[in-house]
């Protein structure tokens, strides 16, 4: 899936935010915030060069999205589009020192969640909770066939988008700055299976191997701006 048809995904969802909202005679809210990003896939595993191990730094990146009432003031539906950067360490055990290489990984994210909250602002605070679906697309950071000359106790090796379908949950809080539009704070786990670019997790024809499996946790740190549209 490309970025553009990410963002005809994105689109639909915020064409349908904005016809339920018309249905409903309520306002739809979009927003934008800054996201920093935390993703937690550690493994250690053998391959034939050696002992390796594998985790990924934090980064950082953006998230916009549409919000639109479902039921009553208390159920939204939310359709969402992410775009964060985490580098991808593999350390190289099998030699002392040990030798650690860095592969930029960037994440693109296209999400669908239920939102639950307070019907009202309480004190300039509205808290909510979420969670939803999301599709997943990993691409490692090289122009073009994304080869590197090094990986994983291998040469040669092309790595591939890794896409993957998995979950989000979590919540944060809106704080009213002025009447159509609120500070948010927001908090998520997104669980998506671990990528693996492509690569298989054995082999024995020789080909370069990524023995990982399990799940990937990206704790994301969200804050932005929300602006509300139409009725109120």
């Amino acid at each position: 899936m490309s970025v553009r048809k990410l963002s005809q995904i994105l689109l639909v969802v915020a064409v349908l935010c904005s016809s339920a909202a018309a249905l409903h005679a309520q306002s739809i809210s979009v927003f934008g915030m800054g996201t920093f990003s935390s993703l937690f896939d550690k493994g250690t595993y053998t391959v034939p060069a050696g002992q390796f191990s594998s985790s990924y730094n934090t980064g950082g990146g953006f998230t916009v999205g549409a919000e639109s009432p479902l039921f009553l003031r208390i159920i939204d539906v939310e359709g969402s589009y992410s775009l964060v950067r985490n580098n991808l360490q593999l350390l190289d055990q099998a030699v002392s020192p040990s030798v650690e290489s860095a592969y930029g990984v960037r994440n693109q994210r296209v999400s669908g969640d239920l939102v639950g909250h307070l019907p009202k602002y309480i004190f300039g605070f509205r808290p909510y909770l979420a969670g939803g679906v999301e599709f997943d697309r990993y691409s490692p950071l090289l122009p073009g066939t994304g080869f590197f000359s090094f990986f994983n106790g291998y040469s040669n090796v092309v790595l591939h988008n890794n896409d993957s379908v998995g979950f989000n949950y979590g919540g944060g809080v809106d704080l009213r700055l002025a009447r159509r539009v609120s500070f948010r704070v927001d908090l998520r786990d997104h669980v998506t299976g671990s990528p693996t670019y492509g690569l298989p997790s054995s082999s024995t024809s020789g080909h370069a191997i990524f023995p990982i499996g399990g799940y990937a946790h990206d704790l994301e740190y969200s804050a932005g701006v929300v602006f509300r549209l139409g009725k109120k």
